[in-house]
């Protein structure tokens, strides 16, 4: 499911039983797998990967190359292998 004004990106892959949330942007080269959930106004950084079942909240940015393997709450900025909470916006 795709909410209003969302961006996938060229490259990019979105799997089975995912739900975007109005005006997500995945980037180019991003791969979100089966049953990924994310918030509202959130962006997945170009080349990431997120894991299965994998829940990210509002407003949450997922840096280049992150590997998502965690649930993250609403606000974050995660980064790095595996992706880790930086800071709250």
């Amino acid at each position: 499911e795709l909410g209003r004004g969302c961006i996938v990106n060229t490259g990019a892959t979105v799997d089975h039983d995912c739900r975007l949330a109005d005006w997500v942007h995945v980037c180019p080269g991003a791969h979100l797998c089966g049953d990924v959930h994310v918030g509202q106004g959130s962006w997945i950084g170009a080349g990431s990967v997120v894991r299965q079942g994998i829940r990210i909240g509002e407003g949450v940015t997922l840096g280049v190359g992150a590997a998502c393997i965690r649930d993250l709450p609403a606000g974050v900025i995660a980064v790095g292998v595996p992706a880790r909470a930086m800071r709250r916006d």
